[in-house]
């Protein structure tokens, strides 16, 4: 939780800072999109592709950068039959189903935001690139095991961790007003799990809005 709140309030220095100059606006989107897990293996083998929502606020420093903190929150689903059928070292599983266990990742932070073309107020198109740095809680849904009409519950959802996570990528914003667009974008994110990292590849569409003169 300290850690949280260091981000958090670096965040708010970071706005006090520039809310001197004469261009900063405040900004505010909001989206969601599919996910699809990339590493560890064990992780892209047996969890599908999932769905993630969240947004965010912070400000437009100049037509070109952006600061935000954002939060969102996403879910891959796990993939008991498969699970099943690679682990069943032959035996007959017809009759076993594994429910449950599926991944959620909670990710808030600060997100740094490179806007292509945003002095030339004519073009609508602005491509962007971005990297963050935060936080991501993760934990996974208790499993429920079933077979010849019995059911074994295990408590998995009991396990929640938070680590450091890190993140990248590109996109654009499509402006169809002077302050209301649209955007679209597809990164990379990195939680630093003990042992091999946490990887997984969000891609996002939602809407965005600029506040001030």
């Amino acid at each position: 939780m300290k850690r949280v709140l260091i981000v958090v309030a670096a965040l708010l220095a970071l706005s006090t800072m520039v809310t001197a100059q004469s261009q900063v606006k405040p900004v505010f989107f909001a989206g969601g999109g599919m996910g699809m897990p990339l590493a560890p293996s064990f992780f892209s083998d047996y969890w599908k592709m999932g769905y993630g929502f969240g947004g965010g606020a912070g400000v437009q420093i100049n037509p070109s950068i952006e600061i935000t903190g954002k939060v969102f929150y996403n879910t891959f689903t796990f993939d008991g039959d498969k699970f099943l059928k690679e682990f069943s070292l032959g035996e007959d599983v017809s009759g076993i189903t594994i429910d449950g266990l599926d991944f959620k990742a909670i990710e808030f932070g600060v997100d740094f935001k490179y806007i292509l073309l945003a002095n030339q107020p004519e073009a609508k198109f602005r491509p962007f690139m971005v990297v963050g740095a935060g936080m991501a809680n993760i934990k996974f849904d208790d499993v429920t095991i079933t077979g010849d009409s019995e059911s074994v519950m295990l408590p998995t959802g009991a396990f929640s961790e938070t680590d450091f996570a890190i993140g990248g990528g590109a996109g654009f914003d499509y402006m169809f007003a002077p302050k209301t667009g649209v955007w679209l974008e597809a990164r990379v994110n990195v939680i630093m799990t003990e042992g091999e990292s946490t990887t997984y590849l969000p891609i996002r569409a939602g809407v965005k809005f600029l506040f001030g003169q």
